[in-house]
């Protein structure tokens, strides 16, 4: 009686603790959102940036305020990130969310701010300070970003990922059958060499003693009731030639190829083993994405550069701002220029997401076209 109780409490306390996240998430992100919408009033209402002009004690009270909003949004986006790390750590996809606000904290706002903000002249602003405090939120997010889309990039390679898939497969054939518990497992192996194949049926099974594969043949014991029964019927001595054993086959002759495919997609067992098939791939995939890159690292600095050069001078055409001052050190491409750290975590982050989506290519072929 006692483990149900600590199970019962053990339950209780994980969703109790959910709650809790869930709640502390929202509520941050609902701060943040507030303090990133005072500071952004404070650009867009001229304040920041006339702050220079207005008396001394005003001046005083308009910075604390702007840095106290800077600090909050801060401590607001780092429990927000933390939370939602916590709450969704099975659901790696959401690192490419962080990213992407971590591109809009980091880099958008804070060249929307410098192009669009009202300027007054050219006395000292606040404009850095709450540009600053937008880059460093972005960070803040881009660290779970990049965990979490590396993370979805090795999941994808492992097991895990194909407990997922066979979860949301369709799965008309054999979606019962459990695994044995001492099953064969040969790695791209037969039918009868996965761990789906049933001991009981193999002993008799046409496909076994012919040495086929049930897919090759267009029938098997998961899809044709007649393996099934010339199984357990023991129907056909089979020969020790495993060649004069395929006349034991019976093969179905009113079905045409593509509906014998259509079968084969749908089975437990072709499913398997095109998982099996996606873990030898993934990796070679990986590691020849990872190379290009590597290998085109340069001429990919380069183009990012031109990239960033190009938006700052689209964006530059519809600025409110002179083209020169105290601003232009936060264009896009300065700021990638600035620090070497910065231009290859640009370059990193789209390495993560191009061998993302090369994976998605190939899942593509594999757990869909099932080639």
């Amino acid at each position: 009686m006692g483990r149900p109780g600590r199970s019962f409490h053990a339950r209780k306390g994980a969703e109790l603790m959910e709650d809790l996240l869930q709640l502390a998430g929202i509520v941050a992100t609902a701060g943040a959102v507030l303090a990133a919408a005072y500071l952004l009033w404070g650009v867009f209402s001229g304040m920041a940036t006339s702050w220079a002009t207005l008396p001394a004690a005003e001046r005083l009270r308009v910075e604390q305020n702007i840095h106290l909003a800077g600090r909050a949004l801060l401590t607001a986006t780092a429990v927000a990130a933390a939370s939602f790390t916590l709450l969704y750590l099975r659901e790696t996809t959401i690192g490419y969310l962080f990213l992407l606000l971590a591109a809009l904290l980091a880099l958008g706002v804070p060249l929307g701010i410098i192009h669009l903000a009202p300027q007054t002249g050219r006395e000292p602003t606040l404009l850095p300070v709450i540009v600053t405090s937008f880059q460093q939120a972005g960070i803040l997010c881009l660290v779970p970003g990049i965990i979490f889309a590396v993370l979805d990039v090795w999941v994808r390679v492992t097991s895990g990922y194909f407990r997922e898939m066979f979860n949301r497969a369709n799965l008309q054939y054999g979606a019962n059958v459990a695994r044995e518990s001492q099953p064969t497992n040969r790695f791209l192996g037969y039918c009868w060499q996965l761990p789906f194949c049933r001991p009981s049926i193999r002993k008799n099974c046409p496909i076994y003693h012919a040495r086929r594969a049930c897919w090759r043949e267009g029938v098997g014991c998961m899809c044709e009731e007649r393996v099934i029964l010339q199984a357990l019927e023991g129907k056909g001595a089979p020969s020790p030639d495993p060649r004069q054993n395929v006349r034991f086959i019976p093969y179905n002759r009113h079905l045409s190829k593509e509906e014998k495919q259509e079968r084969c997609r749908n089975c437990i067992i072709y499913n398997y083993r095109q998982q099996q098939k996606y873990q030898v791939i993934a990796p070679i995939v990986i590691v020849a994405a990872v190379a290009i890159v590597v290998h085109y690292a340069q001429q990919a600095q380069q183009i990012l550069f031109q990239v960033l050069r190009t938006v700052d001078n689209f964006v530059a055409r519809f600025a409110f701002l002179p083209s020169s001052g105290e601003v232009q050190y936060m264009k896009i491409e300065s700021l990638a220029r600035s620090s070497e750290f910065v231009t290859w975590m640009m370059i990193g982050i789209i390495a993560v997401i191009f061998v993302s989506y090369v994976l998605r290519v190939v899942e593509y072929f594999i757990f869909q076209l099932k080639v």
